[in-house]
């Protein structure tokens, strides 16, 4: 376990901290807590921003819960010491719905519409949740960047194996600048060393994108 972590930490295609905070979450997500040490004493080790790690366990919460995710601070507490406890972070309130609408919007492009109104139909609360809680308080903090953050969506939710939103992230990290040779990274440090399902998973986030204006 050390050597695939060692191994996915030297693969080039996806900036360093980036992969750490994917390997970290794919981690959380599979509750392999020896993983998730592994990995971040190899990211302390790289010198990566904590703030990264940081950033990527509160954004793990939307995808594996509050129980992992406490568990995965305790871990990088007892890990990577601070201190001082971290704190804050987000956009101020009075300007977190109109980003976590702008960033919603942004990662689901033409299908906005559609996928609140299925999130409306499926339960109200539900909605207001992911619109205005995971997209505006904690998707849309800036110490991450969006592409960051929606290239280990990718990794998390392929090793969740929810295929559907893993696919809307695919897109949402393209649209923010991410080549598909990071996309594929990304999903790679959630699969490997399974190469055909890394491959058929990136088909389907490819073949999803909207073609151009006819």
């Amino acid at each position: 376990m050390p050597d695939l972590i060692a191994r996915l930490f030297a693969r080039p295609g996806l900036d360093l901290p980036v992969r750490a905070v994917a390997c970290a979450q794919v981690a959380v997500a599979r509750a392999h807590w020896p993983r998730l040490e592994q990995t971040l004493r190899a990211a302390h080790a790289a010198r990566c921003p904590r703030v990264a790690l940081e950033e990527g366990l509160l954004q793990g919460i939307l995808f594996y819960g509050f129980p992992r995710a406490i568990t995965s601070f305790a871990t990088l507490a007892n890990v990577w010491p601070v201190p001082t406890p971290p704190r804050g972070g987000g956009l101020p309130p009075d300007e977190q719905p109109a980003a976590g609408r702008a960033l919603f919007a942004a990662v689901y492009g033409g299908n906005t519409a559609s996928v609140e109104d299925m999130l409306a139909n499926l339960h109200g609360e539900l909605h207001d949740f992911v619109v205005d809680i995971a997209y505006g308080r904690i998707l849309s903090r800036p110490a991450l960047p969006p592409r960051d953050r929606e290239l280990a969506a990718v990794a998390v939710l392929a090793a969740l194996d929810q295929t559907p939103q893993m696919v809307a992230h695919g897109r949402g990290a393209l649209h923010f600048g991410a080549d598909e040779g990071a996309v594929r990274e990304a999903l790679y440090t959630a699969l490997a060393p399974d190469e055909a399902a890394v491959d058929a998973a990136l088909a389907r986030i490819v073949r999803s994108r909207p073609g151009p204006a006819k």
